[in-house]
């Protein structure tokens, strides 16, 4: 018989608790398939986004602009936010997408010192045509759970996600140090 993930999940547990029955390592249950699967849907999704000639860096962008909704337009540092990347890995994306003819930077008037970053008429075109395909994707790596299953997934991770965003405690590090 062929070993599962959970298998070796388990098997890791076992080992730790042997060899170090004074941690509590309960977490390496859920930590470690979580891990697993962050890699896998990257994995999957790059190679979706690949047969379009894209990266997730795109995707991103297109996206994010996308959902603002006409004129699909926000500020670098709004599309940094968004996006949760540095201003520098921003105009790096910008840049790039720039010379794909996907964005375009427009000042606002009348003092043109706001530089908006603007979904052009052909990343519209480009992200409305893979958009799809892209979802897809992302539904077949779901395709063996039942709808209550990703009902109670989905609310556990919004869950555990609204939690972590107010800053998981680190061991070792006081309150008043937490970011």
């Amino acid at each position: 018989m062929e070993s599962t993930a959970g298998d070796q999940v388990w098997r890791i547990i076992e080992a730790w608790r042997r060899e170090r029955p004074d941690v509590d390592v309960s977490s390496i249950g859920i930590v470690t398939p979580i891990w697993r699967l962050g890699s896998i849907i990257t994995d999957h999704r790059a190679r979706v986004l690949a047969a379009h000639g894209l990266e997730q860096s795109h995707l991103d962008v297109l996206a994010t602009l996308r959902r603002t909704g006409a004129p699909y337009r926000l500020t670098a540092g709004e599309l940094s936010r968004h996006c949760r990347v540095t201003a520098g890995a921003t105009t790096q994306r910008v840049q790039a997408m720039e010379a794909l003819g996907f964005v375009e930077r427009v000042r606002e008037e009348p003092d043109r010192r706001t530089v908006h970053v603007q979904l052009t008429p052909e990343g519209l075109a480009r992200l409305d045509g893979i958009f799809a395909d892209v979802m897809a994707g992302d539904e077949s790596l779901l395709a063996g759970l039942a709808p209550r299953q990703r009902t109670a997934l989905e609310e556990l991770l919004r869950a555990w996600l609204d939690g972590l965003e107010r800053g998981p405690a680190v061991p070792g590090q006081d309150d008043v140090t937490r970011s």
